[in-house]
């Protein structure tokens, strides 16, 4: 599982660096494309851009991301027969693109890089908004934004109680305002001036898919990709709509994790920074009365414990 926006912290993946610096061969071919110093500005020490720029933000997730899955696949020769599934939420498809060899790092750095500048400015253009919903089923959301049809959208379905919606930023204030009149009491907005995974991303969407059309010839995925928007595995020839769609419709946290306990899968590595997904997930497997196993790769004590339990399974060739 790849992570999204919003995983992105100060620091992040710098003790991984350390002790793995031919890793940062992904970080300058990044920073070259982007025209920045990649690794100055995750450290915090560019003044002049900001980790939380969606920019930056996108890239570096994506970047780390990429390092960290070619750590576990070619230094520590992971035995990739035993990876059911791969995935991502939002921008994480693009990683996970990446370890399925649809394209390689540098096609999906500049298709990141692109995605991250066109969602900026609409960013500044837009009068759009998003806010997390704590606590509540997705019906009680939806019985609430019938009232704001076309106007307010479900953007995420995160597990049973985490929604995200996105829409029109007056439009959004008020939904926010019904749903806590109905008792929904954790109504957070996020810190992003955009409304992703609903129509008002149609621009955008329309947008990333030129630049597709003129730059990108993706490969068959060599691993089992799992579209969490579409909900079901896709191939080469649906990679461009996945995409593009991602922009303007919800993303299917929920029924992607529910599809693959269905299958028995009961192993799930979050690789990227955070641990957002491994929470999701957990809450999901809990709901469905099921026991998972789940390994991240935040820290490095993260990946030592990912490394020891793949030594167990004798998954490390």
């Amino acid at each position: 599982m790849f992570p999204g926006q919003g995983s992105q912290y100060e620091k992040m993946g710098q003790q991984f660096l350390r002790f793995n610096s031919s890793s940062n061969k992904y970080f300058e071919i990044a920073g070259e494309i982007i025209g920045k110093d990649l690794a100055k500005i995750i450290n915090g020490q560019d003044l002049d851009s900001s980790l939380g720029d969606t920019r930056f933000s996108q890239i570096s997730i994506y970047t780390l991301s990429c390092a960290l899955f070619d750590y576990l696949s070619e230094d520590l020769s992971l035995d990739m027969k035993s990876i059911d599934t791969v995935m991502g939420h939002s921008l994480g498809e693009y990683s996970t693109l990446y370890s399925c060899g649809s394209y390689d790092f540098r096609t999906g750095a500049e298709l990141v890089a692109y995605r991250g500048n066109i969602m900026s400015n609409a960013d500044r253009s837009a009068k759009g908004m998003m806010a997390a919903i704590l606590g509540a089923e997705a019906g009680r959301v939806e019985d609430v934004l019938k009232e704001y049809r076309d106007r307010v959208f479900i953007a995420n379905y995160n597990d049973y109680t985490q929604i995200v919606i996105s829409g029109y930023e007056e439009d959004m204030k008020n939904a926010m305002a019904g749903l806590k009149e109905k008792g929904i009491k954790k109504v957070i907005p996020l810190k992003v001036n955009i409304a992703s995974h609903c129509p008002l991303m149609e621009e955008v969407s329309k947008k990333l898919g030129d630049f597709i059309d003129k730059n990108i010839i993706f490969k068959e995925p060599a691993l089992p990709f799992l579209s969490t928007t579409e909900v079901k595995y896709t191939g080469k020839g649906e990679l461009k709509k996945t995409l593009t769609g991602q922009l303007t419709n919800p993303i299917h946290w929920v029924d992607s994790i529910k599809l693959l306990l269905d299958k028995g899968v009961n192993t799930f590595v979050e690789i990227g920074p955070g641990k957002v997904l491994s929470g999701l997930v957990l809450r999901i497997a809990r709901k469905n009365k099921q026991n998972v196993d789940i390994m991240n790769t935040n820290d490095i004590d993260d990946i030592e414990d990912l490394i020891g339990k793949l030594q167990e399974r004798g998954l490390l060739r």
